[in-house]
């Protein structure tokens, strides 16, 4: 029974990471498929904002009244409710996207992504001015390398020089910002009426928003079979399947692992730019970017030896599924979690 209970466990654990890291790559993607988007038809920011928030909340609201219909509409059946909701809606998922894909238009998937990551360093901030939580010494430390990461990769080390305009390096912060809004204020009606039927609501009431000023009718560009695979791309894997992904995994696994797992996020998007728009990064920029990377994830708190760990369990769990190694053959150490 021991044993039963303990590859269970295992199990569940890779299961997790697994799910964390696809639904990272997922955003990268997303991302990329975005700045395809720009550079192939010269959409518009606001209009894929709209499609996508429309398409991915009528695919999560879809799956919460099928889960539970008798609480479908519970947010709605008190005012309270109301002045928290519309802060999430506007506020934190419409601002999230939107100010995302304005930074890949005006820069790069790469970049924006980086910017976005960020998001945690204003969080730590938010925690300290409004709730006068004192961040350790440690995670002050990993926000000012990340900062540093920031500064390395937007100027490669010459404050004369942005690599970005200046209005890509702001909607790109603006994202991370609008990421706090979308974390930490909605968190009481996430825990009273569950994170996929808000996470639905809050899609759906952001794209219905959006189309008073951009319909998804209003098509500006040419409609063939590849952009509409770009579009269905960036609203079904990028948003509703990433999220329901990430929903999944923390069911599974602890947010410290997740927060590991969905690294991936950055670095997809870094990778795949390099053969599908010739991203050409320095010496500098590289080091930025994994100053950002490493320190956001330290921040959030989660231990240096964390990282190498979780990730050879990854690979060993590849391996193991994929049935390139025998199976009383494969250690994996799971001490880290």
């Amino acid at each position: 029974i021991y044993y039963n209970i303990k590859m269970n466990v295992k199990k569940q654990i890779f299961k997790g990471t697994l799910y964390a890291v696809v639904a990272g790559c997922m955003w990268g993607i997303s991302g990329i498929f975005g700045q395809l988007f720009f550079r192939d038809y010269h959409g518009s920011p606001l209009w894929i904002t709209s499609t996508r928030l429309t398409i991915a909340g009528i695919i999560l609201l879809v799956m919460s009244y099928s889960r539970d219909h008798k609480r479908f509409f519970d947010v709605w059946k008190s005012k309270k409710n109301m002045p928290t909701l519309f802060l999430y809606v506007f506020g934190g998922v419409f601002s999230v996207q939107y100010f995302y894909y304005v930074a890949i238009q005006l820069s790069n998937s790469a970049m924006a992504t980086i910017l976005q990551y960020t998001a945690p360093v204003f969080i730590m901030l938010y925690l300290f001015i409004f709730q006068r939580q004192v961040p350790k010494p440690k995670s002050v430390l990993f926000v000012i390398l990340a900062m540093i990461g920031v500064f390395l990769l937007i100027t490669n080390g010459n404050i004369k020089h942005l690599s970005i305009s200046p209005l890509a390096l702001v909607t790109g912060l603006l994202a991370g910002v609008a990421v706090v809004i979308y974390s930490i204020i909605p968190r009481p009606l996430l825990d009273k009426y569950g994170a996929l039927n808000m996470t639905g609501w809050g899609m759906m009431l952001a794209g219905i928003a959006c189309n008073i000023f951009y319909p998804v009718w209003r098509i500006n560009f040419r409609i063939e079979p590849l952009s509409i695979f770009y579009v269905l791309t960036i609203s079904i894997v990028g948003t509703a399947l990433a999220f329901l992904l990430l929903l999944r995994a923390f069911q599974l696994i602890s947010p410290l692992v997740v927060s590991v797992a969905t690294a991936t996020e950055p670095l997809t998007s870094v990778f795949l730019s390099i053969p599908l728009f010739g991203l050409k990064l320095t010496l500098l920029e590289m080091v930025g970017i994994v100053m950002v990377i490493v320190s956001v994830i330290f921040a959030r708190g989660v231990s240096p030896f964390m990282c190498p760990i979780a990730f050879v369990n990854l690979y060993a769990y590849f391996i193991f599924t994929a049935g390139l190694y025998p199976k009383n053959k494969i250690r994996i150490i799971y001490a880290a979690y």
